[in-house]
């Protein structure tokens, strides 16, 4: 499962709650059982509070198998609370919308050689697109 975000113009501050934000969400990923051997990419939007309180989460965009959509709303449940965001960010409430990427390999960790850097590489890369005021 790859996570990932993406933001505007940031400082260092934001640029690490990010970080933080997506080692959240990777470290709470799991891939459901009804769903192994499918492959899938789901889009989730949602929504974070000043104090990094979970307002509200939906799915954007089906992956076509019912687990994992669920699982892909699960993740962020499980993540909870998230980081508090840095100062410079003003806003009250962030809307974030990412993209949870389902490879359905059985027995797949996520740290097999080569896809593990390869996801890491495309995670860091979209972490550029926050959505303020949305």
């Amino acid at each position: 499962i790859l996570v990932s975000l993406s933001a505007h113009a940031e400082t260092d501050d934001v640029k690490e709650w990010h970080k933080q934000i997506v080692f959240k969400l990777q470290s709470n990923r799991s891939f459901p059982r009804l769903a192994m051997g499918e492959t899938g990419t789901a889009k989730v939007g949602f929504v974070l509070d000043r104090q990094g309180n979970l307002v509200s989460h939906w799915l954007e965009e089906s992956t076509g198998n019912r687990a994992l959509d669920e699982e892909s709303l699960v993740v962020l449940e499980r993540a909870k609370p998230f980081p508090i965001p840095p100062p410079d960010l003003k806003e009250d409430r962030m809307t974030f919308s990412i993209p949870i990427i389902f490879r359905g390999r059985p027995g797949w960790s996520g740290q097999e050689s080569g896809v593990w850097d390869e996801e890491q590489a495309r995670l860091r890369a979209k972490v550029n697109n926050i959505c303020r005021g949305c």
